[in-house]
C-alpha cells in the first residue's frame, strides 16, 4: 500500500481536479435562516457553510441603528485594602468611615491654566482720513450742543476724540485746522461752557496749542492761544495743589502779559480778558498758599505797568488786585506793638515799687 501510494498513478488520483458540481456547491450562498418551533423550543438552522446568515440590508434612505453600548458601570466609592497597593487613578488610600482602603477622590483636580497668546507689539500702519473723521465728529458735537442732555452725554466723548486726533502725528493739517476752529466757535457762541465740558475742552485747546502753528491762520493762532489761557491755564491755576504746575502756568500768563500791545481788535480784547481771568483764578491760591504769592504778585504788578492797554472794565479789576497786593506788601513790613499800660493800673508791676519808694 505504501508503495502504491507513492506510485505516479496514486499521485495523479490525489491531484485530480474537482468536478463542476463540487465547485458550484462550494460557491453557493448560504441558505437563509429559518426558525422552527418544536415543543416550545426555537432552533436556528444555518446554511451549508455552518455560519449564521448576515442581517438583512436596510432599504436605501434608512440608516442601520447603532448598537447601543452597554451602560457603564460606576466604580465603587470604596475598596477595602489591608495595605497600600500602589496609586490608583481617582482613588485615595486612607482610613475613613468605612475603614482602611481606597476611597474615591472627591476633590476636583486643578484646572489647567490656558496659555496666554503672545502679544505682538509691532506697530501697524493704518490709514485714516483725518479730515472726514474730524468733520463727522464736529457734526456730532454741533448736534449735541443744542440740548443740555445731549451735551452732557455726547459732548465729552466727541471732545475726547477730537483731542486724540489732534495729538496724533498728522492730526492737524491745513484741511482739519478750520474744522477744529469751527468746533471751538460753537462754545464761543454759547457764551458759557456746559457742565462737564470744561476739562475736555481745555484738553482739546491744549492739544491744538501744541500742534503745528503753520496750519492755522494768524487770527486763529491768537484765538487758540487765548482759549488756551482761559480754558486750560485758568483751570489749572484754580484746581492744582502742585507748586511746579502752578508756577509753570503763571509763567505762561506772564509771557502773555509781556506780549500785550494796544489793539482794538476783538481777538486782542479776548486775550486781555483771558489774562484777567487767569489772575482772578490764581487769587484764591495767593490768599491761602505762601508759595503762590511771588508769581501772582509779579503778574499783577506787570499788568499794572501795562494798565493803559486794557479797557475801562479791565482796568477796574486790575486796580482792585493791585491795591490788595500792595496792601499785603505793606502789611509784611508793619511791626505790631503792644499797648502800654498806665502806672495806676492794678495789673502794672511798677505800682507797688513806686509806693515803697514814697
Amino acid at each position: 500500500a505504501r508503495a502504491a501510494a507513492t506510485t505516479p498513478w496514486a499521485r495523479a488520483a490525489a491531484t485530480t481536479p474537482p468536478s463542476l458540481a463540487e465547485i458550484l456547491a462550494r460557491c453557493a450562498p448560504p441558505l437563509p435562516q429559518t426558525t422552527l418551533e418544536e415543543d416550545g423550543e426555537t432552533t436556528v438552522e444555518t446554511g451549508s457553510s455552518g455560519r449564521p446568515p448576515r442581517p438583512p440590508t436596510p432599504p436605501p434612505g434608512l440608516k442601520r441603528p447603532r448598537d447601543e453600548a452597554p451602560p457603564a458601570t460606576e466604580a465603587p466609592d470604596f475598596e477595602a485594602a489591608a495595605a497600600y497597593g500602589g496609586s490608583r487613578p481617582g482613588f485615595v488610600f486612607k482610613t475613613g468611615d468605612k475603614g482602611l482602603g481606597y476611597y474615591k477622590d472627591t476633590v476636583a483636580p486643578p484646572k489647567k491654566k490656558k496659555k496666554k497668546k503672545a502679544v505682538s507689539f509691532k506697530p501697524t500702519e493704518q490709514t485714516v482720513d483725518a479730515t472726514a473723521t474730524v468733520s463727522r465728529v464736529c457734526d456730532v458735537l454741533a448736534a449735541a450742543l443744542r440740548t443740555p442732555a445731549a451735551a452732557a452725554k455726547k459732548g465729552p466723548k466727541a471732545l475726547a476724540m477730537l483731542t486724540t486726533i489732534a495729538a496724533m502725528p498728522g492730526g492737524v493739517t491745513d484741511g482739519t485746522a478750520p474744522l477744529y476752529m469751527d468746533a471751538l466757535r460753537l462754545f464761543a457762541k454759547n457764551g458759557a461752557i456746559p457742565d462737564g465740558l470744561a476739562a475736555p475742552l481745555g484738553d482739546l485747546v491744549e492739544a491744538l496749542g501744541k500742534a503745528d502753528r503753520t496750519c492755522f491762520a494768524i487770527d486763529d493762532r491768537v484765538r487758540v492761544a487765548t482759549w488756551r489761557l482761559s480754558c486750560k491755564t485758568a483751570r489749572v491755576l484754580r484746581e492744582t495743589d502742585d507748586t511746579y504746575d502752578f508756577c509753570a502756568q503763571m509763567k505762561r500768563v506772564s509771557r502773555a502779559i509781556a506780549a500785550l500791545e494796544p489793539d482794538a481788535s476783538d481777538a486782542a480784547c479776548e486775550r486781555r480778558d483771558a489774562v484777567v481771568h487767569c489772575l482772578r483764578s490764581a487769587w484764591p491760591a495767593y490768599e491761602s498758599k505762601k508759595w503762590a504769592k511771588t508769581p501772582v504778585e509779579a503778574a499783577v504788578l506787570a499788568c499794572a505797568e501795562k494798565r493803559h492797554v486794557f479797557d475801562e472794565n479791565q482796568r477796574r479789576r486790575i486796580d482792585r488786585l493791585t491795591t490788595q497786593v500792595k496792601g499785603r506788601q505793606r502789611g509784611l513790613c508793619k511791626v505790631e506793638t503792644e499797648t502800654y499800660r498806665e502806672a495806676e493800673s492794678t495789673f502794672h508791676p511798677v505800682r507797688d515799687v513806686r509806693r515803697k519808694a514814697e
